[in-house]
Formats: C-alpha cells, structure tokens, sequence
C-alpha cells in the first residue's frame, strides 16, 4: 500500500479526526489534557486560510498515524508584519491546539519576532500538553519557520539569506522528528535550483575561457587540443563532457581538411577573409627571423588552487591568485581552498563566441585554432608537427610547395617554425621514406652550393627541380 501524502488537504474540511479526537482509545483519556488545550480546541476562531494569504507551510509525520499542521498568513510585503494567520490540523487534540496557538502567539508580530515562537512559548500557552503528544509542539513551532521561510522564498531570498533569516538546524530534534516539512523541501529545492544555476555559469565561463585560449594559442602560432584545458574543467563537468560542450559550439563547416599520409596538398586557397595573419606568408613554415613572438613560449596565467594546500606552500608572489568564476579562495585552519561564492549573481556569465574558431582532427585528438589568427595553410602545418609523424610531414610538404607555387622545398624550410626539425632529422626522414613505395614521387636535388631541396615528381621534373633550387639558392642573390 502506497504511503498517504500528508500535504493533500481536502478542501472543504478543517479538521481531519482521527480516533483520539473522539476518545475512543482507553490511554487518551481526556483528562490527560489540560483544561487550557481543550477550551482552544472548543472555541478556536482561526481555522482555514485567511484573506489574501501570501504563505504557508506544512509540517507532520504520516508514519503510525498522520499528525500534521499547515499554517497559513497574510504577510505586509513592506513592513514583515503578519496581519492575520490560520490553520489546518490533520491528528490530535494537542495538533489543533497547538497549531491554533502558534497561530496566535504570532499574528501581529514581524517575521523575526514570530521566528523566536519555540516549542515552550507554545506549550506554556496550551498550559502543556500529554508526554505522548509532545511531536505537536515541535510541528507548531517548525511550522512557524517554515511560513516565514516561504514567504522570504516568494519575495525571491536567495539560499544564503533564507539561511541567514530562518536558520535551520536539520539536526534537532525538532527536524529529525518531523517526517515532514516544507521548509525542509523548500531549502532543498532553492539549493539545487542555485546550484544548478552555478553549473550553468561556471560551464558557460569555462567554454568562454577555452575559446579565448585557443585564441592566444592561435596568436603564437599553436593548435589547441583538449589536454590544453583540463585546468579549465569546472567541478561537476568530467573533462570530456567539457570537450562535448566546446565542439558542439563550433560552426557546422568548422573542420579543416587534415593531410593524410597519402594526400595530395588541395589546390591554392583563394584570399582568407581573416585579417593579417604573421603565419604562412610564404612557402613552409615561417623563418624564426620574421616569426617575431611566434617561438616564444606562452605566456603563463595566474592559476587557481584546485585543491587545498597549507598556506606555507604559497610562495608571496602567488598570493593575488585569481580564482574561477563563482568561486572564491577561503584559508581555513592554515589552508587554502576554493568555495562556491555566496551569491550565484556574483559570478558574471561571460558569453561563448566560436565565430572563426576551425577544427582539425587528428589521429586521436582534434586541435582547434583561430582562423583570424591563423591560415589553413599555417594550420595544417601545425597540425603535422603536434601529430609527431615526421614522415607524413615531410610528404606533405614536399607535395605541397611543388604542387602550390611550383617549386622543391629546402630543406632549410624544416628549419623553421612550427617544425623545428634540424638537418639531420630531415635527412634521416628522407632515408626512411625513399624506400617506401607510397612515397615514390618524393626526389632530391642538389644546388651547386650545396643545398639540399626536394621535391614530388607528380607537380616537378627533375631538371626543373634543379633548376628552380639552383636559382632560389644562387643565380637569385645575383639579381638582387
């Protein structure tokens, strides 16, 4: 049999009389009552719901016999004054009239004078009531609590201030008695409708910070992949769901072509709509005495603590950390740790903007990058050297300039940023693939200083090769 819920009232009835009430059971004899509790039982005037009640509340117990009380107020929303209040018994003599009492030891006082009604101011006015009713007294006075709490509630108090004006001590014994109660549910509810608002903003403000990473990664020529903000992950996302969150915001045609092992290099790209970019301006890569900032390393962050650490640990100059959003940095007993800020309207919502963000996807990460900072060309040479296949690297850009300006690549060119390969790793990658048959269009040629360039004998002859390497390497300083 399904549990009877105690906060459905029918509406046409007061009191809802249970065996007691009537004397039917030997142990509640009526004299166990005193003459006061009776005389309110017999003659109480504020049943029911008054005029223009703007809040209630419901405190009881269904098991072993429902007993329960909801009280009802009309409140001044100016002043805090309650103006009239009534209720609604379900159980005992002792529930009606303690539930009546509570009613009048409160009408006319402010909400902060009704909240110091306890159980004695209730069991003096009833002048006591049977040892085995005693769970009145609790409900009457709980639900006073509770019926300044809703109203706070319907005047929009945020949890922090319902706590600060109605404190509630779910370990009395009061509360461990009551099997229910609205202000109990209530409180539960406005912490997960903050905390869930937390969520939101703290996920909204980790999808902005990302972006904005990939952004001033993007500005010193580096990919980003998700291993590039686990330190970004708010507490209540994994750092996969956070992955989830920033691909979805990407536009539909985000994804840029990544250079496969085999791939030919696309054809030309027309003129970027980007602004200027200071990547791939020229054939591969860019030399590190124009690439500026663009080798520099980026520039670290102020970090936030995400775990407890004794106050000793922080050296002085880590002392103005910046926490995340929605949190702040409490030291408690000599340690420091991050806490939710006391107030979700405290932690702005910062807007997510992937307008220009581009994705490439690699053999097990994807890498993003901004396509008003960097070319696809740039990109995709980026990709190739956060991938760390040497092998596809060299293919592709050997193909791609003999196909793209026509021209051999030198070797030199691995030299530059973002590849960084010395001459020795790009000979050693040339002795590897020249005798693999997936790479058989890929030669060398020699100019007559010695410099080593090459070249796909799908876009270039040899004698143009040599040619074009002989000019870029000698006869070009001749005509300058």
């Amino acid at each position: 049999m399904s549990e009877r819920n105690v906060y459905q009232q029918p509406e046409d009835r007061v009191l809802l009389r249970t065996a007691d009430v009537y004397q039917t059971e030997a142990q509640d004899d009526i004299t166990s009552y005193s003459d006061r509790l009776l005389s309110i039982v017999a003659d109480f005037k504020n049943s029911g719901q008054p005029e223009g009640a703007n809040a209630q509340s419901m405190v009881g117990k269904s098991k072993r016999g429902e007993v329960a009380c909801r009280l009802f107020a009309r409140i001044d929303p100016d002043m805090g004054i309650i103006q009239a209040a009534g209720f609604k018994a379900r159980g005992c003599l002792a529930m009606t009239a303690c539930a009546s009492a509570a009613c009048l030891l409160i009408q006319g006082k402010g909400i902060e004078e009704a909240c110091q009604v306890g159980v004695e101011d209730i069991r003096a006015f009833v002048d006591g009531v049977p040892a085995g009713k005693v769970n009145a007294l609790h409900y009457a006075a709980c639900g006073i609590k509770a019926l300044v709490g809703d109203f706070l509630l319907r005047d929009g108090a945020s949890l922090t201030e319902l706590e600060e004006a109605v404190p509630c001590d779910e370990g009395s014994l009061s509360c461990i008695m009551a099997e229910h109660c609205s202000y109990r549910q209530s409180r539960l509810e406005k912490r997960m409708e903050e905390e869930e608002r937390r969520c939101q903003v703290a996920e909204a403000n980790a999808l902005a910070a990302v972006l904005d990473r990939v952004r001033s990664r993007s500005a010193v020529g580096l990919l980003t992949c998700p291993a590039d903000w686990d330190d970004l992950v708010p507490g209540h996302l994994m750092p996969d769901e956070l992955t989830q969150r920033v691909m979805e915001s990407l536009e539909p045609e985000s994804q840029l072509d990544a250079p496969a092992a085999d791939a030919q290099p696309s054809a030309p790209e027309g003129p970027s709509s980007a602004g200027p970019s200071a990547f791939a301006n020229r054939g591969v890569g860019i030399p590190k005495l124009f690439a500026g900032e663009t080798s520099a390393p980026m520039p670290e962050t102020k970090r936030a603590i995400p775990r407890p650490v004794a106050s000793s640990e922080l050296p002085d100059d880590d002392l103005d950390l910046v926490p995340p959003e929605g949190f702040k940095l409490v030291e408690v007993e000599g340690e420091w740790g991050l806490v939710p800020t006391s107030d979700v309207s405290e932690a702005a919502v910062r807007e997510a903007d992937a307008a220009g963000i581009r994705s490439l996807q690699g053999k097990e990460v994807t890498y993003l990058y901004d396509s008003a900072q960097m070319k696809p060309a740039f990109a995709r040479w980026a990709f190739l050297s956060q991938e760390d296949d040497p092998r596809v690297t060299f293919a592709y850009c050997v193909r791609e300039d003999s196909r793209t300006y026509p021209r051999p690549m030198a070797e030199s060119s691995f030299a530059n940023h973002p590849f960084d390969m010395s001459a020795e790793a790009v000979r050693a990658v040339w002795d590897e693939v020249r005798t693999m048959p997936e790479y058989a269009d890929l030669g060398q040629v020699q100019a007559s200083n010695g410099d080593v360039y090459y070249y796909s004998s799908d876009h270039l002859t040899e004698e143009h090769a040599r040619s074009l390497a002989e000019w870029e390497s000698v006869e070009r300083l001749w005509n300058v």
